[in-house]
Formats: C-alpha cells, sequence, structure tokens
C-alpha cells in the first residue's frame, strides 16, 4: 500500500523517533547534547539518531529544527564528515551563508588538504554569488592533486555559468591534457566553439565525445554545426542516421523533412512525412509540424492545404489559429479574419486570436470594427485579458475618444483589481495624453504596491531627473531599476541622464554608451542625450557625431528633429568661428 507523505509524517515519524530517543537516551552520557567537551566518547547511535531527526526536519522546511538536530548530532560524533557538510548547505538555505563560509574555513585551518570540504566551500560560495572564490578553491584543490580533474569539470561549468567561454575554454584543454579523454569536456568545449563559430573545431569535439558515447540527443547537437554552416548533405546524413537507429524519433523526422524542403526536394520529404504519420500516434499534430515548415520555408499554399484538410476531419482552434497566421503571412487578410471569428472564447488561444484579429483589422484601416471585436471579448470574463482592455484603450485613443480610453482603463482595474502591469499602462497611456502629473502619481502608487518594479522606478526617477528635483532619490530608484533590469537600454539611458543633471559626466558617459550598446537598435533620444554629455565634456566632436546620427532616425520635420537641427547648427558655427 503507497502511503501518503502527510500520512507518514503525522502517523508513523513520531512513534518511530520515540522508541529510538527512549533506547538511545538509556545509553547517552548525561549532559553530552548541550557541552561538547563533556563527551569523550563518540556516540554513534546518538549521532545517527539526531542526523535523522534533522534529516526529517529539513525535508518538513524546518531549517531551524534541523540545524538545532544537526549540531547536537556532530556533538554526540564530532568527526562524522556527512554531518559536517550538511550543515553549511543548511545554513546557504536559510540565507546564512556567511556562517556557513566561517565554519568551513575553521574546518580547513585544521584539514587544508580535504578536498571535499573545498568544493563544498565553493558550492557556498557559489550560492552567495561570490563566483571569483569558488573559482579559487576548485583550482586549489587540483594544485593539491594535478591528476584531479573533478574540479576542473567543475570550473569550466563555473566559467559557463558566467559566460566566460574562453576560460572555460582553457580549463577545458588542460583537463583534456591531463585524462586524454572525457564526454562532458568534449561536449562543453564543441558548444564553445560553436557558439563562436569555430565549425571544424566544433565538429572535432562532437565526434571525440560520440566516439566514447554515442546517443541521438548528441547528433542532434552536431548536426547545428552542419546547419550553421549551411552544409545540408551532411544534416541529411545525420538526421538518416539518427532514424536508422531510432524510426520513431518525431523530431528528427520532422528536421529531416525541413532539411529535404530547403533544399526543394518535396518528393523525398512528402515520403518521409508520409512514414512518419503512419508511425505516430497523433498523425494530426504531424500535419500541424509540417504546415509550420512550409510557413517558415514560404511555402504557404501548402501549409494552407495542408491545415484546411486538418480542420476538415477536425474542428481544433490551435490549427484555425495556425491556419490565420499563415493566411495573414500570404497577405489573405479577410480569409484570417474569417478564420479568427471562428475561435470561441473557451479556446486556450482565445487571446491571441482576438489580438492577432485586431492588427489585421487595424492594418485593413478597420478600426471600428477593430473597437467592436474586443468590446465583444471583454463581456466574456473566461476569456478576457488585461491586455485587451489596453488595446482597447488605445484604439480610442486612436479615435481621439480620449475619456473612452479613461474609463477603459477604470473597467480593467474593476475587473483585474490586483493586476500592477495595468497600473503601469495606464501610468503610460496618461502620459501619452500629456498628463504627466497624472501618470507620475499612478507609477507612485505602483512602487508603493510593488516596490521592485523597475519600469515604473525608471519613469518616476527619470520624471524627477528631467525637472530637476528630488535628485538624490531619483538615483536611488534609476540604481534599483538598473539592477532589476540591467540589459535594458532605457533605463541605461535614464542612469546617464541622471547623472548629467547631476554634473557627474564620466559616469554619465559610461551609462550613456552602454545604453547605446545594449539598444536592440540605435535610438535617437540616447544619442541625443549622449551628444549632450560629450559637449559638456568639451568633446564637441563627438557630439556632433552623436547629434548627426539621432537627426538621421528622426522624422523630418518634427519637433524633435527641429530641436536637434538648432543644436548641431549651433554647434556647427561655434566651430567655424576662429
Amino acid at each position: 500500500m503507497r502511503v501518503g507523505k502527510k500520512l507518514i509524517k503525522q502517523f508513523v515519524y513520531p512513534a518511530v523517533l520515540l522508541q529510538i530517543f527512549v533506547i538511545l537516551a538509556a545509553c547517552q552520557p548525561q549532559g553530552a547534547l548541550h557541552s561538547p567537551d563533556l563527551a569523550e566518547d563518540t556516540d554513534y547511535g546518538c549521532a545517527y539518531f539526531y542526523f535523522l531527526w534533522g534529516r526529517q526536519a529539513e525535508l518538513a522546511m524546518q531549517f531551524e529544527e534541523a540545524l538545532e538536530a544537526y549540531e547536537k548530532a556532530l556533538i554526540c560524533d564530532p568527526e562524522a564528515e556527512y554531518i559536517i557538510r550538511k550543515i553549511p548547505l543548511l545554513l546557504l538555505r536559510m540565507d546564512r551563508g556567511e556562517e556557513a563560509v566561517g565554519l568551513l574555513n575553521k574546518y580547513l585551518e585544521v584539514k587544508p588538504l580535504d578536498t571535499g570540504v573545498r568544493r563544498l566551500l565553493a558550492r557556498v560560495y557559489i550560492g552567495l554569488g561570490q563566483f571569483g572564490k569558488a573559482a579559487e578553491q576548485y583550482i586549489s584543490v587540483h594544485n593539491q592533486d594535478p591528476e584531479e580533474v573533478n574540479s576542473l569539470l567543475l570550473l569550466s561549468e563555473l566559467y559557463l555559468h558566467q559566460n566566460k567561454l574562453d576560460e572555460a575554454e582553457q580549463v577545458l584543454k588542460k583537463l583534456l591534457a591531463v585524462k586524454g579523454r572525457s564526454y562532458p569536456a568534449h561536449v562543453m568545449l564543441a558548444r564553445i566553439y560553436l557558439n563562436n563559430k569555430k565549425y571544424s573545431l566544433s565538429a572535432e569535439e562532437y565526434q571525440k565525445a560520440l566516439d566514447i558515447s554515442r546517443s541521438v540527443d548528441l547528433l542532434m547537437e552536431m548536426s547545428e554545426v552542419y546547419t550553421q554552416q549551411g552544409d545540408d548533405d551532411r544534416v541529411i546524413a545525420i538526421y538518416r542516421e539518427i532514424l536508422e537507429q531510432d524510426q520513431g524519433n518525431e523530431r528528427a523526422s520532422l528536421a529531416l523533412i525541413n532539411s529535404l524542403l530547403i533544399q526543394n526536394k518535396e518528393k523525398e520529404a512528402v515520403e518521409e512525412l508520409n512514414r512518419l504519420k503512419a508511425l505516430s500516434e497523433e498523425p494530426g499534430r504531424v500535419d500541424l509540424s509540417i504546415a509550420r515548415l512550409y510557413a517558415r520555408l514560404e511555402k504557404y499554399d501548402q501549409a494552407i492545404v495542408i491545415l484546411r484538410q486538418f480542420l476538415d476531419r477536425k474542428n481544433a482552434p490551435d490549427a484555425r489559429y495556425l491556419l490565420a497566421v499563415i493566411l495573414t503571412q500570404a497577405e489573405q487578410y479577410d480569409k484570417a479574419v474569417t478564420e479568427l471569428q471562428m475561435i470561441n472564447s473557451d479556446a486556450e488561444v482565445y487571446e491571441s486570436a482576438i489580438v492577432l484579429q485586431v492588427r489585421v483589422l487595424r492594418f485593413l484601416d478597420r478600426t471600428e470594427q477593430a473597437v467592436e471585436v474586443l468590446e465583444k471579448a471583454i463581456q466574456h470574463e473566461q476569456g478576457r485579458s488585461p491586455d485587451m482592455y489596453v488595446m482597447l484603450a488605445a484604439l480610442y485613443q486612436l479615435q481621439g475618444k480620449v475619456d473612452l480610453g479613461r474609463s477603459t482603463f477604470a473597467r480593467a482595474l474593476s475587473a483585474f483589481p490586483e493586476n500592477d502591469e495595468l497600473l503601469y499602462d495606464y501610468g503610460l497611456f496618461l502620459d501619452t495624453l500629456g498628463s504627466r502629473e497624472e501618470a507620475l502619481s499612478l507609477m507612485q502608487e505602483l512602487i508603493k504596491r510593488q516596490p521592485e518594479h523597475g519600469e515604473a522606478l525608471n519613469y518616476v526617477g527619470y520624471s524627477w531627473a528631467d525637472k530637476s528635483i528630488h535628485m538624490d532619490k531619483a538615483l536611488e530608484y534609476i540604481q534599483r531599476a538598473v539592477k532589476l533590469k540591467p540589459d535594458n537600454a532605457y533605463i541605461r539611458d535614464s542612469l546617464g541622464w541622471v547623472y548629467y543633471k547631476l554634473g557627474r559626466l564620466e559616469e554619465a558617459r559610461q551609462a550613456l554608451e552602454e545604453a547605446v550598446r545594449l539598444a536592440s537598435e540605435d535610438d535617437p533620444t540616447i544619442l541625443d542625450h549622449l551628444g549632450d554629455v560629450y559637449l559638456e565634456m568639451g568633446r564637441k566632436k563627438d557630439a556632433l557625431r552623436a547629434y548627426n546620427k539621432a537627426l538621421s532616425l528622426l522624422e523630418e520635420n518634427s519637433e524633435a528633429a527641429k530641436a536637434l537641427l538648432d543644436k548641431i547648427k549651433l554647434l556647427e558655427n561655434q566651430e567655424e568661428q576662429p
């Protein structure tokens, strides 16, 4: 009979512990639990009892009780390494990692050659995010025994986690120089070379790993090397090898079909498709996958035929949505709308279908119909979402019906009162209307509800900095936002702007140059800000370059373009003066 964990804990666990405790209590030295000085002899039974107690408490997430039990177990047996290793990891789970570091370093003062404890200390450092110190421990373990390579493997994984590919590569080469060959080392090297587009070296390492242990998954990985090289023949050969070993491997079969279609070998692709459908327990799913492949290759007519045949057999909302997407890609917009209208509000893809329908209608300049679609959609409690309200408010704004836009957000907040993103979207909506004080007030309310909302922190901080008010607080908010969203170019721009306003020009330059680097495409506002900083630093040529690049990105005769052009002309006139 299988017994639930809860029942075991309630019924079995206390009774068993009570029996063990009675047995152990009779032989336990008095006071041994509390005074390590009095525990002259190791008591293995006592240690194991408290270890079990601690383990059960840890599994029940009762960490304080678990720690106390482990500490008592260590009093009973001070040399118990299985307990010595347990306590630091438990402290780490309790957010007491520095205590764990202290304990392990104390132990290493007595036994500096204990490699197991050094590896454990490295794990604790990793948990604390102190990767450099963790690396030092792995290096120390290897230096103690140059023939030992597990520490090198762990060190390479640590470097990979930090995206330090060059360091990881060097460590893996060192490992292979010691050991000769290693499956995980070859695989990791192959992935590093693939990432660095060193395809020949990557293929070599994959082959060495395959010589040690041949697997379908690794062959699939290796196929990516030849895919990126455009060597379709080798890719096809790998997929055929996989299918010889595992003829039902749907992933390899679909990849083979894709490769055959790329080479316009449709006859072979259809043969493989029919073979796969005959083997598959869900041939309809295969049809959907093939339709996606055709769509990816822009062979829309073939994809549409497959999906219509599928829908004749079965009314599946996900297939109908896919058909609508492909019809949209094929610029058959009215047909796409017709398919989307047939998806009911209880379907998983309903929200996506509404969004796509609205976008298509907007493209067709049928805004009134798009509004009707959204108004109807938000009547269905089961299928509506906050994003539908946001889109509807944007459409009302587009029509110049600002009050209806505001009332739409009011309805949204009534339907989803706990949704923080709605508050943020409403704030942006108000900002676009020019109601910036209202927007600022909303964003501050959002920060009270969600102190870690990076975008709201950025909005408030930038707004204050732009007005040159609450500058210390503005910097604090934006620094918090950067910490939360380190790769967000626009938040970095705000950081640069607040530094500029504070006169901290070097920090402003660094932040804005980083913002330029992070932006997925050139942004005129970031470049304009960077130009201002260069100008303030006396780097006029750099400022002119930034301004001119920003100007090239702006719509001609827009207010922003005119303001930027004035800056450029003023700067050029200054340059011409003797």
